[in-house]
């Protein structure tokens, strides 16, 4: 093993929201730039391809935007026989390329003298001590004045879960409307919360995912078999090509991580299991965009900069109250969903479900609520914090 390589931040994991923070880190290390932090970007996989779909509301541009691959200005929600047609001229739901965002992702840090991209390489032990934090790798050792940790971690036990699998596939005839995104067909009767979701890149081409909220995942068979019978109920489909699978576990915790009480404060962890996540919903995408341009500002602004939350207390106060409700009352939740489609306008649900309702936002959401339930989640979840 050499001698230990000296970085002022290393990031853990080269996903989504590293090579955000990378991306950043090299606009504020813009040549010329006198205050510079060296910063190592560790990825375990030696290259990367196309291998999930991000989608949100677009409210405001990022630097990825030319991964954008679709836009929509119209989604639906079906609970019990019922359909509501949600639309938005001025905030579309987006499809980013995952393949793309790497790509541009790649190219900023190459670019960069002050940025390094290791592939092929993770972090075997990362230990706090008094010069920062030293990490080891599969390779050698490096000593950071700060960590920023994305890794996976383990799901705590008995919290609710969004699981799913989708598949994108092609067909021979033409059978979706390219216009409008089906956010969540929720299936009557079901043992917990389980809609489908219907992305339609074109008449013949569209992923079709399967979804639940609850304690426990599925196996793959099961999965493929909802599918298969959603394309022949739903669509009448006998025969289709699947040119790309996915899956994803989602932890929805009602006390999502706290990045102010963590246990080092070197050590920043981001990402799907920190509190990056909104865990009602399972949107990341945007919430990791905006933390990860103003936790990287922060570093150049502030010397001793705390971490940067993405999500504010009121957020995740509405969260808590809500994922408590969805684990009391599975069976409603179809209709509430619902109800919030088709009473709030649009363009304030959008805001409110991508973390930038305005006052009014609020309010309108309560009012689309049942006012004696959720109060009394409300009460539970103060008796319970």
């Amino acid at each position: 093993m050499s001698d230990a390589t000296d970085f002022d931040l290393v990031i853990l994991g080269g996903g989504m929201t590293g090579l955000t923070l990378g991306y950043h880190l090299t606009q504020h290390n813009a040549p010329g730039s006198a205050d510079k932090h060296q910063s190592l970007i560790l990825e375990p996989r030696s290259d990367y391809s196309r291998d999930k779909t991000w989608c949100y509301w677009q409210h405001e541009a990022t630097p990825f935007d030319e991964a954008i691959s679709h836009r929509w200005h119209r989604w639906t929600v079906s609970c019990n026989g019922h359909t509501h047609v949600s639309e938005s001229a001025t905030t579309p739901y987006v499809r980013v390329d995952s393949a793309r965002f790497y790509e541009i992702g790649q190219a900023a840090i190459a670019a960069s003298d002050c940025v390094t991209l290791r592939l092929g390489d993770s972090a075997t032990q990362v230990l706090p001590n008094k010069h920062g934090v030293s990490v080891q790798s599969e390779r050698e050792t490096f000593q950071a004045c700060r960590v920023f940790d994305t890794r996976p971690a383990s799901i705590p036990e008995g919290i609710l879960l969004q699981h799913f699998v989708g598949w994108e596939i092609e067909t021979d005839t033409d059978v979706f409307d390219p216009t409008t995104v089906t956010l969540m067909d929720f299936v009557p009767g079901a043992e917990d919360i389980h809609f489908f979701y219907v992305l339609p890149m074109s008449p013949r081409h569209a992923l079709i995912e399967t979804t639940h909220f609850s304690a426990r995942v599925l196996d793959e068979t099961a999965y493929a078999a909802e599918i298969t019978d959603y394309l022949r109920e739903r669509f009448g489909l006998s025969d289709w090509q699947i040119k790309h699978r996915e899956t994803g576990v989602i932890p929805m915790p009602r006390h999502a991580p706290n990045l102010s009480r963590r246990p080092n404060s070197r050590i920043v962890p981001l990402g799907l299991h920190s509190d990056t996540v909104k865990p009602s919903t399972g949107y990341c995408y945007p919430h990791a965009q905006v933390q990860a341009r103003r936790q990287v500002a922060a570093l150049f602004t502030e010397p001793n900069a705390t971490a940067i939350a993405a999500r504010s207390r009121l957020n995740r106060w509405f969260d808590a109250v809500f994922i408590g409700f969805l684990e009391q009352h599975p069976e409603r939740a179809g209709e509430i969903f619902f109800r919030l489609f088709k009473s709030v306008p649009s363009d304030a649900l959008t805001r409110f479900l991508g973390d930038n309702a305005k006052p009014a936002d609020y309010f309108r959401v309560m009012l689309a609520l049942p006012k004696g339930t959720f109060i009394l989640q409300a009460m539970r979840h103060v008796w319970r914090a």
